[in-house]
């Protein structure tokens, strides 16, 4: 599942291709992909996109909104047909951009199997959201309705957010004493977009073991692994994102992230400090990847 660096930069892109368009069909092939009535998109223009956490809010200009969440293997690609006179002026045949997961069975032509929901814009443009194991969604609100969605009020705080201090994790940590410090990082009512990738490289950063249990941790490496999160994932947004799962961004190219990896699947290699080698176990049901030497 793209986390917080590889949604943000769909977002970025999607900002950049489809705002202002205006929406003049839309194609649902599976109805549970697309939850709301398509009437009610149909004809408004894209004003903005925003993030939360690991999903983007499309915004409308008629008081609508689409909550959309890729999940594990959504994909969004955009295409902008052009006709045989701007082809022969371009030198370039059809735009296309691609963000999220590129299947294999999502490549070559659109719309194919995998293809459940398409946005047809006035101008030509093509929106579609591809889906292998269909667990993504779009879903229709009034946009005056978003920020009281219950999958949204119950998000924890985004990393960067200043509501994200020690003292805050400190009173999480308190609720759940016996919990790892790994899941609680990966609790999205906890903290906003952090997943598996992440919270393994902001432990090493910390030197915090994701195994030790959340009553063991001070305020002051709390305050530590928040500084770290912020720095992984700042770094995530710099090398843009992590193509450990065939992430691509919206121009079709994939992140750099996964080259930059200390601990994340790297099961065996030595430790990036030299201490030792990184093992890999289990939490709460993810693959854990951390050096026991050096984080304690």
């Amino acid at each position: 599942m793209p986390e917080l660096p590889e949604v943000e930069i769909i977002k970025r892109g999607l900002n950049e291709k489809i705002v202002g368009k205006q929406i003049a069909e839309v194609d649902i092939r599976v109805p549970k992909i697309f939850q709301g009535q398509k009437d009610s998109v149909i004809g408004a223009k894209v004003l903005k996109i925003e993030r939360r956490a690991k999903m983007m809010i499309i915004e409308l200009s008629n008081n609508k909104s689409m909550l959309v969440h890729l999940k594990m293997t959504g994909q969004l690609v955009y295409q902008q047909v052009k006709s045989k006179k701007e082809k022969v002026k371009s030198g370039k045949q059809n735009t296309e951009f691609r963000g999220g997961h590129p299947q294999k069975g999502y490549l070559g032509k659109l719309p194919n199997q995998f293809t459940h929901v398409i946005f047809t814009f006035k101008d030509g443009g093509v929106l579609y959201f591809n889906d292998l194991r269909k667990f993504g969604y779009i879903k229709v609100y009034d946009t005056k309705e978003i920020n009281d969605l219950k999958v949204l009020k119950e998000l924890g705080p985004e990393p960067y957010d200043k509501k994200l201090t020690p003292e805050y994790l400190m009173k999480i940590c308190a609720k759940k004493s016996r919990t790892k410090i790994k899941q609680i990082l990966m609790d999205q009512t906890a903290i906003s977009g952090v997943g598996n990738i992440y919270a393994d490289e902001s432990l090493f950063c910390a030197g915090i073991s994701p195994l030790r249990q959340v009553k063991d941790i001070k305020r002051s490496e709390l305050e530590k692994i928040i500084n770290c999160i912020k720095k992984v994932l700042k770094k995530g947004l710099e090398y843009g994102g992590s193509s450990e799962n065939t992430f691509v961004n919206v121009e079709g190219k994939q992140g750099q992230m996964q080259k930059h990896f200390q601990v994340y699947r790297q099961t065996g290699n030595n430790c990036p400090h030299g201490c030792g080698r990184i093992e890999r176990t289990v939490v709460a049901g993810r693959g854990t990847h951390y050096c026991p030497i050096c984080q304690q």
